[in-house]
């Protein structure tokens, strides 16, 4: 009787511990994003800044900001339904860049998972007649900030 009761004992304890990590880790995650990336008051928010923030360094062809954004083992399927590497989106230095039109979220709402973010919605581009594209786009806080480990990007089709 008396190890069921240490026993039981010991899994309150380890279940606690294991809780407060979890609760600790959830906290941290929206602080500790990269100096020149947006913070908000909570993790949602920081992750949900963090599309905008990509569009603004798409347009203007800020590598280094893309560079902190977008993971080293990213992956993702473009529009036209190509698949994408970080290099894709941030070639190596001295290269050229293609800019894309400035652009605004228009909609979106982001789940969290633990340390892994996922937004999805739908971007407008501001000076164009075209209409903007779908997105679902995956974040993960690897303890150094979000970044974008995949994404999605789908036209959206103009109305008949």
């Amino acid at each position: 009787m008396k190890r069921h009761a240490i026993a039981l004992a010991m899994l309150v304890v380890l279940g606690l511990i294991a809780t407060n990590r979890i609760s600790a880790s959830e906290g941290m995650a929206g602080k500790a994003a990269p100096k020149s990336l947006p913070q908000a008051s909570n993790t949602e928010d920081a992750v949900l800044q963090l599309v905008q923030t990509w569009l603004n360094a798409e347009s203007q062809g800020d590598s280094p900001t893309l560079d902190k954004l977008i993971a080293d083992d990213f992956m993702g399927t473009g529009p036209g339904g190509n698949i994408l590497n970080k290099t894709d989106i941030v070639p190596p230095a001295g290269e050229e860049r293609p800019k894309m039109p400035k652009a605004r979220v228009k909609e979106s709402s982001a789940r969290l998972f633990g340390n892994t973010a996922v937004v999805m919605g739908s971007v407008a581009y501001e000076n164009l007649s075209q209409p903007g594209f779908r997105f679902t786009l995956v974040f993960l806080n690897r303890g150094q900030g979000w970044q974008m480990i995949a994404a999605h990007l789908a036209n959206v089709q103009e109305a008949k």
